[in-house]
């Protein structure tokens, strides 16, 4: 066997050997050293940029709290400067057309066909005949009323209601009205429709119905106004509560007629004549009901004035004299309306209820053949209604309602054996179908079945339309 020579490394080639081994480790390490420089530099710069971002806020914080202050200090400056300088004067209105008041026109129109004369109309127990009256046969003009309306000042607003019948011109309403009394009180003054009840303060062509109920009519005719004062509160609830009171001359005696109106109680006196009292609480139920409920009364006296009652006793037949007394009347109402999600355009449904008591007391004189006889007596009597109102179609509305009076009570003292009231209710039923072809409009069909009059039933038929010309405010609740 032979062996090759293979000659053992010398020193050239352990140098290279070297050198292949240690480059690696030269680049790692060089590498690693770039990579920390890197990485301190960008710290550096953050803690950099934090520190300048941080002065750049203290100097915000600094300069909003110094314009706050100065902000705080102009603002009292201007406040003790506006405080001390005098009222300024009244501007004039530099033309005529300068005050525009809201005006509107209602005319009102009636057809009506009565089986009894109504001019001979009575309610047993409560109105002889002719002292009321549910219209007029044939065609009839009925009530126009002209609206006309406008803020006075910043302060004040005014308002006039005229109505025009065939008698005439008659000033229902003309007032004056707070707009920022404040703290929720608003005070009204001059002659208006007093707020007791829910339908006295509503006007005729905002009715539901052509007439009145018979318990409004019989103690308060169509609407019992009086010349006075009027104050009313809106409490801060989260519910509606609205508390009034009125004070007036007493114009009118409550539940006595003469003429078709209410009789005249001028008792031409400094003071109070009359005074009457509310209380209106209602809320939303979801989102589709609302209601609202009512108590009210109502206190006036004859003074010396005296009155006949001359259907009090139906079966003698003579007159009777009321006076030296006071008239009280209590009330309470009952409001319910749906609409489905609020919206009354289409669909919408009212419910309406109202009772009132009347109780008189004082001198009664009972005139029997020439020889008077004069002893204290009281009286109670009340009467009320319900009615529901449907409108089923943005143009059409149907409605029904129910009408009762109550004879009451009554202590006739002295004259209990000369007197026997009448032991009637009186009663009344009613329909009616009106179509709307826009609110500014309405034809409306109605039936009574009028049992006033104790043995005799009168069918009453009402063809009535209703147009209203220019602006005009919403009505009440």
């Amino acid at each position: 066997m032979w062996k090759r020579n293979v000659p053992w490394p010398g020193p050239t080639m352990a140098l290279l050997a070297s050198l292949f081994v240690g480059l690696p480790t030269a680049a790692q390490a060089q590498n690693q050293s770039d990579l920390a420089d890197i990485r301190q530099q960008i710290q550096e710069l953050k803690g950099a940029y934090e520190s300048r971002i941080q002065a750049l806020e203290k100097r915000l914080k600094d300069a909003e709290q110094a314009a706050a202050a100065a902000q705080s200090t102009a603002t009292q400056a201007q406040a003790k400067a506006e405080s001390s300088r005098p009222e300024p004067a009244p501007v004039k209105q530099s033309s005529q057309n300068a005050f525009n008041p809201a005006i509107s026109l209602i005319l009102m129109g009636t057809y009506g066909n009565f089986k009894q004369d109504p001019t001979q109309y009575s309610i047993t127990g409560f109105q002889p005949p002719g002292a009321t009256s549910p219209g007029t046969r044939g065609f009839s003009l009925g009530e126009s009323e002209l609206f006309i309306t406008a803020n006075v000042d910043h302060l004040f607003m005014g308002a006039i209601n005229l109505a025009v019948t065939d008698e005439g011109v008659d000033a229902e309403e003309a007032y004056f009205q707070t707009l920022a009394l404040g703290h929720g009180f608003t005070l009204k003054g001059g002659r208006f429709f007093s707020g007791i009840g829910y339908q006295n303060s509503i006007h005729a062509h905002a009715w539901d119905f052509v007439d009145t109920s018979l318990v409004q009519r019989t103690f308060l005719g169509e609407n019992y106004g009086d010349d006075g004062l009027q104050l009313t509160w809106i409490a801060p609830l989260p519910v509606f509560v609205e508390v009034g009171g009125e004070l007036g001359r007493g114009r009118g005696l409550v539940g006595t007629f003469e003429d078709g109106e209410l009789a005249s109680n001028d008792r031409n006196k400094n003071g109070v004549g009359a005074g009457a009292a509310f209380i209106h609480v209602g809320d939303d139920v979801g989102t589709s009901n609302s209601y609202r409920v009512g108590l009210s009364t109502l206190r006036t006296a004859t003074g010396t004035n005296a009155f006949p009652l001359a259907d009090f006793d139906t079966v003698t037949g003579v007159t009777n004299t009321f006076s030296n007394g006071t008239v009280q009347l209590y009330g309470t109402d009952f409001v319910w309306k749906w609409a489905p999600n609020g919206n009354f355009q289409y669909q919408n449904f009212k419910l309406v209820a109202e009772w009132f008591q009347l109780r008189r007391d004082g001198d009664l004189t009972f005139d029997t053949t020439g020889a008077a006889v004069t002893g204290p007596f009281s009286q109670k009597q009340s009467g009320w209604y319900v009615q529901g109102i449907y409108q089923f179609h943005p143009y059409w509305r149907v409605g029904l309602r129910y009408d009762q009076l109550d004879s009451g009570s009554f202590d006739g003292g002295v004259n209990s054996a000369n007197i026997t009231p009448a032991d009637y209710n009186a009663k009344r039923y009613s329909a009616m179908l009106d179509w709307n072809p826009s609110e500014f409009s309405r034809i409306r069909l109605q039936y009574n079945e009028d049992k006033s009059v104790q043995n005799f039933t009168d069918h009453q038929i009402f063809l009535q339309y209703i147009f209203s010309l220019g602006t005009h405010g919403a009505h009440k609740f």
